[in-house]
């Protein structure tokens, strides 16, 4: 059961990272860091007291899970630091801004939690309806998670030996997107675009960790879809 037409306007993207200020010292040195560097320190500094599950110890006093982090951060100053230790970086003033912005959170009126979150809704309503349907077959159709995922530590479950890796920031250029032939593009650099009428997919990219591709389906409420699955589920039973 092959689709006919598919448009639909990509996928949505985390909104990037707004620099903080952020300074360091690797080994006693003062390091000016670059947009990326500056990310993946805030998102470190986030964890600061993360509890382990069924353990005693946080998140980044696990020494796995600091070796991966600083392996892939040491990456990123294309090997001016090598044999980078986690011992060799100052990470304070990082933990002071995870510090305050968890005040400055806990310190909010409920007016202000309330304000907040009703914005937050509208945002989620807004890009729901860019996002979050499609046009099949001149049919809209709904499209399930619709958001790259967005950067940050991988935290792995229990003793997974990548915990601590850092997972980089999607973007158009790394995504395929399946449309139809007289669709139109949605505006970006995308990877590639494909006209596959078999699958229910409309984007996918490759996880850089795992490398496994991920992918953005049709919702399960799409018509077309639950017709391919009442299919399979009448050739299986007729067998």
């Amino acid at each position: 059961m092959k689709w006919k037409t598919l448009q639909h306007n990509g996928i949505l993207f985390p909104p990037d990272f707004e620099s903080k200020g952020i300074k360091i010292k690797i080994k006693g040195e003062n390091v000016a860091l670059n947009l990326l560097q500056e990310e993946m320190i805030y998102q470190w500094s986030k964890k600061k007291d993360a509890p382990k599950p069924g353990a005693t110890e946080k998140y980044v006093e696990d020494p796995i899970f600091q070796k991966n982090f600083v392996s892939d951060f040491a990456k990123t100053f294309n090997g001016k630091f090598k044999n980078l230790q986690y011992s060799d970086v100052d990470f304070s003033q990082g933990y002071k801004l995870a510090d305050k912005e968890k005040e400055e959170k806990e310190l909010m009126t409920k007016e202000e939690k309330k304000s907040l979150a009703i914005k937050r809704k509208e945002i989620r309503e807004e890009m729901k309806a860019k996002y979050g349907k499609g046009v099949i077959d001149g049919k809209e159709v709904e499209i399930g998670n619709y958001m790259a995922e967005p950067p940050g530590i991988f935290m792995g479950r229990g003793e997974h030996p990548m915990r601590g890796r850092y997972k980089p920031r999607v973007t158009s250029k790394d995504v395929t997107l399946n449309l139809g032939k007289e669709a139109n593009i949605p505006e970006g650099e995308w990877g590639k675009i494909v006209h596959d009428k078999d699958s229910m997919w409309i984007a996918s990219w490759m996880d850089i960790l795992t490398q496994k591709r991920k992918y953005v389906w049709l919702a399960d409420t799409a018509g077309i879809k639950q017709e391919r699955d009442q299919a399979k589920y009448d050739k299986a039973k007729n067998l």
